[in-house]
């Protein structure tokens, strides 16, 4: 009886020690994720935000930002389940270099200027995609 109640402490600390490992890991990518994503919801405020009163836009952020957070989560658990701590660690490390840093910093302005682009070419593609769909 007493081996085991020590094998099963044994095992516990083992599943503790994992789900502490999972806990640091998903904090990790959930960072990534909020690092990647955000200049994204950067670019995209830019443009509705001075749509917003401006009495509002507090409440707006906060709203916002509660329901980023469920998303951040969401897509977290995403790369969780498709990419390994290695590939994490490496992308972390890109973007702490200068190159990566300039990414992040220009990615707003990026899909800033491109969001134009799309709404261009999905005037052109929406013809199409629907000539196919009536087959």
């Amino acid at each position: 009886m007493k081996k085991y109640l020590v094998a099963i402490a044994l095992v516990s600390i083992s599943f503790a020690g994992f789900a502490q490992e999972d806990a640091e890991f998903k904090k990790e990518m959930l960072n990534f994720v909020e690092i990647q994503s955000g200049s994204s919801i950067d670019a995209a405020l830019s443009q509705v935000m001075p749509m917003i009163p401006e009495g509002d836009r507090e409440t707006f952020k906060k709203e916002l930002n509660a329901e980023m957070k469920g998303m951040y989560d969401d897509i977290t658990n995403i790369y969780i389940e498709k990419v390994g701590k290695e590939d994490l660690q490496e992308m972390l490390d890109f973007y702490e270099t200068t190159a990566g840093k300039n990414i992040l910093a220009k990615t707003p302005d990026v899909i800033e200027a491109s969001m134009g682009l799309t709404q261009k070419y999905m005037v052109k593609i929406q013809p199409i995609i629907q000539k196919y769909m009536q087959r």
